[in-house]
């Protein structure tokens, strides 16, 4: 399985792959992705496993006499050599076995136009086992340079994710199930306010460049808005909203979270047809943020209400996109986050959300058929909490027997 995987911050070895990747500078960590190419040294072995085998054809056949086997069968070798190696070693080689094949019809009197005809379908065969090589290597270098902008495009889209932000600490990953591409419709983005910290997280509908395009216009318009003095979370997701609606196309839309984390211990989240997320608290408990009532996805004209909880030091918030809850293995069972709970109560944060990815690829045992990302999120300790944004006078409860949901209305749930 070929995954491109994504972490920020300090060097830590790939759960999926087993290798230690960095992103420098807030760039991405990628794995190449596509289907392996041959290193340089195993192509040195495959190139003179070839030549030894033309020759030693060519010698058995020169051993047994003429009319054994047609010497045109000795271009088999540069016809394999096309598939992987150089058009120069591939070229090298089909020389090699033409002027076998020369020797070998020279020794043969008396036949002179099936000795032509026999020397015609080797030259044919190595003359096409040299242009294929050519065009696969010009497939690859296009495919290559393909990849790059690609990589340069996803990297401009999923920025940095800092590690701490305003009472919380944070670990982003983020997993393309794209054998070739290295873009896909995921979109995960921070606004490290120092205030209060906000972040989305979303899924467009579909894949390729139209679900990049439109992830960009939505990951631009949150950072636009939340740029603006004075806007609440709700206005900030109106106007994502709008902006996806301007550039989505009939069918198109963008499942969505938007949140926003009070230092004074509240949270609050407008849900837009985004899977809840998951909220697994310092004594152990683990449940779904769910709101009142789930509004429709981005472009879909959502109406959209407000949902605040109240959280404490040393919860945790797992906020994640639909491929790593829709993941199946081979007998057809979901992926089950709650399954994994020894993995997230990792000290190391960063750990837990790699330990996270790694039961994930165990769990499905084959390639993915969607693109995850996910964010693991901690509440530091906070001092004293305040009332509750939007609900004055609402004050947190000090114990944890329930989660205080509160409506656009100010009612509890």
């Amino acid at each position: 399985m070929r995954l491109m995987y994504r972490r920020y911050g300090r060097p830590a070895a790939d759960a999926v792959s087993g290798g230690a990747k960095l992103a420098v500078g807030g760039g991405i960590a990628l794995e190449p992705s596509g289907p392996a190419q041959p290193r340089a040294r195993a192509r040195g072995w495959v190139g003179l496993v070839l030549l030894l085998a033309v020759t030693a054809a060519a010698a058995a056949q020169y051993a047994a006499g003429p009319a054994v086997i047609p010497v045109a069968w000795l271009a088999v070798g540069p016809l394999l050599a096309s598939l992987v190696l150089s058009p120069r070693v591939t070229t090298a080689l089909a020389g090699w076995a033409l002027l076998l094949a020369a020797g070998l019809d020279a020794r043969e009197p008396g036949r002179p136009g099936m000795l032509a005809g026999h020397l015609s379908v080797c030259l044919l065969l190595a003359v096409f086992a040299v242009v294929n090589s050519a065009l696969r290597t010009a497939a690859q270098r296009r495919l290559s340079q393909a990849r790059a902008v690609a990589r340069v495009a996803q990297s401009a889209l999923l920025r940095e994710v800092p590690e701490e932000v305003t009472a919380a600490r944070l670990a982003s990953r983020y997993v393309s199930a794209a054998a070739e591409a290295r873009v896909g419709g995921d979109l995960l983005e921070v606004v490290p306010d120092a205030a209060r910290p906000r972040w989305l997280i979303g899924d467009t509908r579909g894949k390729g460049l139209p679900a990049v395009r439109l992830a960009s216009i939505a990951m631009t318009s949150f950072r636009d808005a939340c740029a603006r003095p004075g806007l609440e979370l709700q206005e900030v997701a109106r106007i994502v909203d709008q902006s996806v609606t301007r550039a989505a196309g009939e069918e198109d839309f963008v499942t969505a979270i938007f949140a926003e984390l009070d230092p004074g211990g509240w949270l609050q989240l407008v849900n837009c047809g985004h899977p809840p997320p998951l909220l697994l608290t310092a004594d152990g408990e683990l449940r779904a943020l769910s709101p009142h009532a789930y509004a429709t996805p981005l472009g879909l004209h959502p109406g959209m209400q407000p949902s605040t909880f109240t959280v404490h030091g040393g919860d945790r918030l797992l906020f994640c996109t639909d491929g790593l809850l829709e993941a199946r293995d081979r007998a057809g069972r979901y992926f089950r986050p709650e399954h994994c709970l020894d993995t997230l109560r990792d000290p190391d944060l960063q750990a837990a959300a790699d330990g996270l990815l790694s039961r994930l690829t165990a769990h499905v045992g084959r390639k993915l058929d969607d693109d995850v990302s996910l964010l693991l999120l901690e509440i530091a300790p906070t001092p004293a909490r305040t009332a509750a944004p939007g609900v004055p006078g609402r004050q947190a409860v000090p114990d944890r027997s329930a989660l205080t949901l509160v409506s656009a209305s100010g009612a509890g749930a």
